[in-house]
């Protein structure tokens, strides 16, 4: 085979190759199903439980961070900068779907963090799928509309 039919060939596979590629990337990124936002509500939940934890654990008030209260390195006894109150996939803050985001209070005269903030949203919205709040106050709020859920949403029952 002459080398130009050969280079031809080589670019239509690599053409291929990424068109398969990206096929598959959209594929990946999926809204969340039921069982998903669920899971959702179910990691506020365990958010609030665990700030609740961290706060009664180490006396700095809630978590600087969502890093701060997953899990250290195996065998690592618990810290203030890995609690081991939530597991490592929580606290890369991706999960099934959903995208977490965590914000910190700020510190006050003490050195305590008397607030927080968590979202999760659909790494894919659609029509119909949940993002999901919570706070320092425990309510889980949640809103069907293209955007992060907030403090003014209302309260899942």
């Amino acid at each position: 085979m002459e080398p130009r039919y050969r280079l031809r060939m080589f670019e239509a596979l690599a053409i291929i190759t990424l068109l398969a590629a990206a096929a598959a990337a959209q594929q990946a990124v999926q809204p969340p199903t039921e069982e998903g936002q669920e899971g959702a509500i179910g990691c506020m939940r365990t958010i609030v439980t665990a700030e609740i934890a961290y706060a009664a654990t180490y006396g700095k008030g809630y978590s600087p961070t969502l890093v701060s209260l997953a899990e250290g390195a195996q065998g690592q006894e618990p810290t203030a900068s890995a609690a081991g109150l939530i597991d490592t996939s929580l606290g890369s803050g991706k999960r099934k779907g959903y995208i977490y985001t965590y914000r910190s209070g700020p510190k006050d005269a003490q050195g305590q963090t008397k607030t927080y903030t968590a979202t999760a949203r659909p790494m894919k919205w659609q029509k119909g799928v949940l993002s999901v709040f919570t706070d320092q106050t425990g309510v889980i709020r949640v809103t069907k509309e293209n955007r992060a859920a907030n403090g003014k949403d209302p309260a899942i029952e």
